[in-house]
């Protein structure tokens, strides 16, 4: 079988690579080992998002509205609005079941004159060639889109795990969960604790998505759920009563990058090419960013353009997602609005709603600097308030 370009992966970051490219006039072909769509973490979806998703043409009927995130510590909590961003062009987003949402960009992708094949792909001979379950492919270029696993950055030897972040996440799926306050019908939740973190996500049809996610010391020992359950007030008031409707699986030693997204013949895209924590919900907007900018790079021969953007985008929110684990986002976050300069709660809401391209707002990238020195300006005038 040849391809001008085979795509690896079939979720929103391969469909949107592929689909672009097609509209490009180029000859694609999609290799994805599931006949349809899966249940998968990625649910809760960014404002900033909403660029590539209109590009692509892609409805959101149907998906419940999200217009903002409530974070919660102890017996803190506080919620922002997204409306509230430096620049609110997009001021909701969406919580998506993902197999309804995937499904979605596959039949654009198809109605691009995208072409799909369903087979595992097993591994690369670069350049040129990609051998899957289904026989050999020849392909003038491979773009690997197929997520955390990083097919090729594997076979070449170029993953990295994150020196710091290495934590674990278990998901499990519930009727019923109490929406507590100040939470709105479609925000997200994120019930902080010592040593973790539970995230909840609502869905259309009253279902919701609860995970937690706890760090290499967080001093759990024995059923990780329920211990981590005990030392959150908040997760287990949302939870009390729900009945849990789908077993738990896990995921763990998700934030990794490769060294390269590109040489020859040969391209990285999406979780592919780098994965953060999941806190901020950052994963499905930089697949599909990355993607978009991709094929831009690569029609105007300007792959290495490529890679500075989508590195520069995630370590903008590496830093904030370091500040979380680290405590001071959350201590400038949750401390009394009146205390809070306001110039940079709107940085940290922008940057939340995925205004990273560029470093973000000016005031995003003086808050990304300094969050450790803003967090204890706070304290001191919380103290000498009271």
């Amino acid at each position: 079988m040849k391809a001008e370009i085979v795509v690896i992966g079939g979720g929103p970051t391969g469909c949107t690579a592929a689909t672009l490219l097609a509209r490009a006039g180029r000859d694609v072909l999609i290799v994805d080992r599931d006949s349809e769509p899966r249940m998968v973490i990625g649910e809760s979806l960014l404002p900033a998002g909403n660029r590539v998703l209109e590009k692509l043409g892609i409805e959101m009927d149907g998906f419940i509205v999200k217009r903002g995130a409530v974070f919660s510590r102890n017996e803190e909590i506080e919620r922002i609005d997204f409306a509230d961003a430096v620049d609110p062009h997009w001021p909701a987003a969406h919580q998506v079941k993902r197999h309804q949402l995937d499904a979605r960009f596959r039949e654009t992708a198809r109605s691009a004159g995208v072409r799909w094949l369903e087979a595992q792909a097993m591994g690369a001979d670069l350049p040129g060639r990609l051998r899957t379950s289904a026989g050999d492919i020849e392909a003038e270029w491979i773009v690997d889109a197929a997520g955390r696993e990083q097919f090729l950055a594997r076979q070449m030897g170029t993953r990295r795990r994150h020196e710091l972040l290495r934590n674990a996440a278990l998901v499990r799926y519930y009727r019923g969960v109490n929406l507590v306050e100040p939470a709105q019908p479609g925000d997200i939740t994120v019930s902080a604790f010592e040593g973790g973190w539970f995230w909840f996500i609502p869905f259309a049809d009253g279902e919701w998505s609860v995970g937690v996610v706890t760090t290499p010391g967080c001093g759990i020992r024995g059923d990780r759920w329920e211990g981590a359950l005990a030392l959150s007030a908040d997760a287990a008031a949302r939870l009390a009563g729900a009945e849990q409707i789908r077993e738990q699986y896990g995921v763990q030693d998700f934030t990794a990058y490769a060294d390269r997204f590109h040489g020859d013949g040969w391209m990285l895209a999406g979780d592919a090419a780098l994965f953060l924590d999941p806190v901020f919900s950052s994963g499905v907007f930089l697949g599909i960013e990355s993607a978009d900018r991709l094929v831009e790079h690569f029609l105007a021969g300007t792959l290495d353009a490529y890679e500075a953007d989508i590195r520069e985008a995630a370590t903008t929110f590496e830093k904030v997602v370091l500040a979380f684990y680290e405590g001071s986002f959350l201590d400038i976050v949750l401390a009394p609005q009146e205390l809070q300069p306001f110039k940079y709660r709107q940085a940290i809401i922008s940057l939340l709603a995925g205004d990273v391209f560029g470093g973000g707002p000016v005031e995003a990238q003086r808050v990304t600097r300094s969050f450790p020195a803003i967090a204890r300006a706070i304290r001191n005038r919380m103290a000498q308030a009271g």
